[in-house]
């Protein structure tokens, strides 16, 4: 029996703070839909593991030393959303930058099938864009 959804998902960010994006790809369907917001520096639609790999590159190229933090991790079914806090320092500008998020992913037998990244783009992008006021 494969784990619970939630489990799973937790299991990828926990690989994720180690730096083990190999293991978060292991993880993911290998036809994977992953959505992340085309104004984030690292955003863009990525399908299948291969183009997944290309998105944690996009994030190794703009930040340093990112952090996901979770506040909440919520499933229902397949279902698991999880709300967090991105935060570290844009390689851009060299300056700390955070936003808040909301993760939607669907996990079907123990496999996460899709990603979707959410954001309050008008508090969130600037900061994670590199723009002052």
């Amino acid at each position: 029996m494969s784990q619970p959804p939630a489990d799973v998902i937790r299991d990828v960010y926990a690989a994720f703070e180690r730096g083990d994006i190999p293991a978060i790809l292991a993880t993911i369907d290998a036809d994977v839909d992953w959505r992340v917001p085309q104004n984030l520096p690292h955003g863009g639609d990525f399908s299948g593991r291969e183009a997944v790999g290309r998105f944690f590159q996009g994030i190794g190229e703009h930040w340093d030393d990112l952090h996901v933090d979770l506040e909440d991790v919520v499933a229902a079914g397949e279902r698991v959303i999880v709300l967090c806090r991105i935060h570290g320092r844009l390689q851009a500008t060299g300056e700390e930058a955070g936003y808040s998020s909301a993760h939607s992913w669907i996990v079907r037998d123990g496999t996460p099938v899709r990603f979707t990244e959410f954001v309050d783009a008008p508090l969130s992008l600037p900061a994670a864009q590199g723009v002052t006021s």
